[in-house]
C-alpha cells in the first residue's frame, strides 16, 4: 500500500488501527519543530514521516503540521516524545 493511500486510509477509517496503519501522533506549528521530533524517533528506531509541509505556504488554510509513525510504534513513540 502506498504513503497516499495509508494516509487516505487514515482520514476516513473508523475502525481501530492495525500496527501497520499510519497514524498522527502529534502536530506542530513549524516543520522545524515536527523534523526535530521526527529525528527523535528515528534515533530511537522508530520510522515516522511529516505530512502537511506545504501549508508553512498557506497560512489561511492552517492545520499544522503532522507527525506520522506507524500504529505498532505507539507506546515507544509517546513516551520519547514527551521525555524529550
Amino acid at each position: 500500500m502506498s504513503i497516499i493511500q495509508r494516509l487516505k486510509k487514515l482520514l476516513t477509517d473508523t475502525r481501530p488501527p492495525e500496527p501497520d496503519d499510519l497514524v498522527k501522533i502529534r502536530t506542530y506549528d513549524t516543520t522545524g519543530e515536527a523534523y526535530v521530533a521526527k529525528s527523535l524517533l528515528a534515533a530511537n528506531g522508530i520510522p515516522a514521516m511529516v505530512s502537511n509541509e506545504a501549508e508553512v505556504y498557506s497560512p489561511q488554510i492552517r492545520t499544522g503540521i503532522r507527525l506520522l509513525i506507524f500504529y505498532r510504534d505507539w507506546d515507544t513513540a509517546t513516551r520519547l516524545l514527551e521525555n524529550k
